[in-house]
């Protein structure tokens, strides 16, 4: 019995590499926006900081998010954009929020609408992708 594995077809592999440096890059500055929140003993660098290597992230990410449109992740392009600009949005909120207070409570609030749209998106994507893998 020979195993055969699931791939891409080729004609996606070129959009879902683009994606996949565009996954990265998204969670990577989620990340560094959470390990800025003040839990724990350790301080943590500051939390506007970490929003502006957010905001910085998704505007390059904003910028290239055409290098991975193709019609079998439509949907999911048009939900990652969507959760660009809602994480956009939010950002100036939780950067007020940073500002204005030390509450662990209300900054995890702020942060939370700023990164949980990118992370549902982001990982729907990521689950189509690989639903779109074929016996090679």
């Amino acid at each position: 019995m020979i195993l055969r594995r699931r791939v891409l077809p080729e004609r996606l592999r070129p959009a879902h590499a683009a994606f996949a440096v565009q996954a990265e890059r998204v969670q990577g500055a989620r990340r560094v926006v959470l390990s800025c929140l003040p839990v724990g003993r350790v301080d943590p660098a500051p939390i506007d900081v970490g929003l502006d290597v957010l905001r910085d992230e998704l505007a390059e990410v904003a910028a290239q998010l055409e290098s991975w449109r193709v019609a079998e992740v439509e949907a999911e392009w048009r939900r990652c954009r969507e959760s660009l600009e809602e994480a956009t949005v939010a950002l100036p909120v939780a950067q007020r929020v940073a500002a204005a207070t030390g509450e662990l409570e209300e900054l995890l609030g702020a942060v939370e609408d700023v990164v949980e749209p990118l992370g549902d998106a982001w990982g729907a994507a990521e689950r189509r992708w690989l639903a779109l893998r074929e016996r090679a």
